[in-house]
């Protein structure tokens, strides 16, 4: 039996927008982020700049996540708090700003990154879908 990571790759490698879509509508996925900023602001979930693609911080597993965190003593200073928030997957389509992409299990030798046209197939399939009637 294949991971959630494994298929989701499949179905980018394939370009299968319906495989994709199933795959992310019917999961949940863990964003990380800062709990605040000095001033008390909230920072908002971790997203990476991959070339001129801004690109969400997501994880396929809650050990995948922790494991980020862990290795990740050069991006998170050892006192900041870093929360895990647990997002279903519809959501995780619904909310993610327009033009982002999304990096699956980043640092993990099984990271992927979902570039913005790919995501926009996705979220457009995910839109018609729920607007017929």
């Amino acid at each position: 039996m294949s991971t959630l990571n494994e298929s989701i790759q499949q179905a980018v490698a394939d370009r299968e927008v319906n495989q994709l879509l199933s795959l992310i509508k019917d999961n949940e996925f863990i964003l990380i982020s800062n709990s605040e900023d000095d001033e008390g602001q909230d920072f908002g979930a971790f997203v990476a700049e991959i070339e001129d693609m801004e690109a969400l911080l997501v994880f396929s597993t809650n050990e995948v996540a922790k494991s980020f965190v862990d290795d990740a003593d050069t991006m998170i200073a050892a006192d900041d708090e870093i929360d895990g928030i647990i997002i279903e997957g519809e959501a995780l389509l619904q909310y993610l700003p327009k033009d982002y992409g999304i990096l699956l299990d980043a640092e993990s030798d099984d990271a992927l990154i979902i570039e913005p046209e790919l995501i926009k197939a996705v979220k457009n399939l995910m839109d018609n879908a729920t607007s017929e009637p």
